[in-house]
């Protein structure tokens, strides 16, 4: 089960490390944008929409890899002074519950979002550039999906943490700040 976990773990991180270029992309368009507009006096008509449909897809799809890295919020006063079994306990039990009814809310009405924006040929109402907005609202349940699957790593070494708290580390205060 733990080369399952590391499996999830790897590709949380690659895919997590790819996203991280998109900040790159967003930034050239936007001084793409500012150059245009200070020196030619031309805005573009689409670099506001893209930017904005970029940084979906960062943020939805990155959500797995800060799961991983322990970038998620949580309410550590407490939890980082329990036992590990305790901590690995809390975390498989009223974590997962409550990370499967966020997903299943997240997944469930982002693929509605998706299929409709898909099958309509949704653009947007208040933007210039008339691109499809359908696979920025497809990144939803495709990120929560990652997001799952993160979590499921987490439960895996959690788990094990229950059984044995000696086969893993807990995690420390550093590692759930980052």
């Amino acid at each position: 089960m733990l080369k399952l976990a590391n499996r999830i773990d790897r590709l949380s991180a690659a895919v997590g490390i790819a996203l991280s270029y998109l900040i790159y992309l967003i930034l050239a368009i936007i001084l793409f944008e500012i150059f245009m507009r200070s020196a030619f006096n031309k805005p573009t008509a689409w670099v506001h929409d893209l930017s904005g449909w970029l940084l979906v897809f960062y943020v939805f799809l990155g959500g797995a890899f800060a799961l991983q890295r322990g970038f998620f919020v949580r309410v550590d006063i407490l939890y980082l002074h329990f036992p590990p079994r305790l901590q690995a306990a809390i975390e498989i039990f009223i974590g997962t519950v409550l990370m499967a009814l966020f997903a299943w809310v997240m997944i469930k009405n982002g693929l509605e979002f998706g299929i409709r924006s898909f099958r309509l040929g949704e653009v947007p109402s208040t933007g210039s550039w008339q691109g499809p907005l359908w696979p920025s609202k497809f990144a939803i349940p495709v990120g929560m999906t990652l997001v799952l699957l993160a979590w499921l790593a987490r439960v895996i070494r959690a788990t094990i943490r229950l059984i044995d708290p000696t086969a893993i580390e807990p995690e420390t205060d550093t590692e759930a700040a980052g």
